[in-house]
């Protein structure tokens, strides 16, 4: 459809950025990045673009930035994306916090990171949005790994334990994939 449509700060060109951002995320595809990048560009240069619009190619952008662990685009894109702090990003069905959370730990400020990380925790907890939840999970293990201060490793595992539960329970195999290759980690 994107194709088709003539560019411009439309459904066609945001939702590509945002949907197939998430989905190279999470199934590590490395060659989208320039599509990505093509159609978050094509809505934010327009001075015709909603908020709606500019949000979905704002998190194509981010999540661009922490697949590519780019932290001065992170930083640009926490900017933009951080007065969503505490919301559902309803078209991806990402929690604002989790993104957050990703692009603090991209540029490296994982206290902000795990702040953000406990507010998707809380917020997917409370609202039982169990596949929002895995992911938070795993992305905050990733987060205490690397900080290692004292009671981050047990943390993490009681999280990548979390994750892999849900994850498994709802067949989401590339999160289960992810979680399993860390917790090998931890073991060696």
């Amino acid at each position: 459809m994107m194709r088709l449509a003539i560019p411009g700060p439309n459904d066609e060109y945001s939702h590509p950025a945002s949907a197939i951002a998430l989905a190279a995320r999470a199934m590590g595809w490395e060659d989208r990045a320039g599509m990505i990048k093509d159609c978050a560009g094509t809505v934010l240069s327009s001075p015709f673009a909603t908020s709606i619009l500019e949000n979905l190619a704002r998190v194509g952008l981010g999540m661009l930035s922490v697949q590519q662990g780019d932290g001065k685009m992170a930083n640009e894109q926490y900017e933009a994306i951080e007065p969503r702090k505490g919301s559902l990003i309803l078209i991806p069905g990402l929690i604002a916090d989790r993104l957050l959370g990703l692009l603090a730990y991209t540029a490296e400020n994982l206290d902000m990171a795990s702040e953000h990380f406990e507010d998707s925790l809380a917020f997917c907890r409370k609202s039982s949005y169990r596949p929002e939840l895995a992911w938070t999970c795993c992305d905050y293990a990733d987060t205490l790994l690397q900080r290692n201060e004292p009671g981050d490793h047990e943390k993490a595992i009681a999280l990548l334990d979390e994750s892999l539960a849900i994850s498994s329970e709802l067949g989401m195999r590339p999160l289960m994939e992810r979680v399993l290759s860390r917790r090998e980690i931890l073991k060696a």
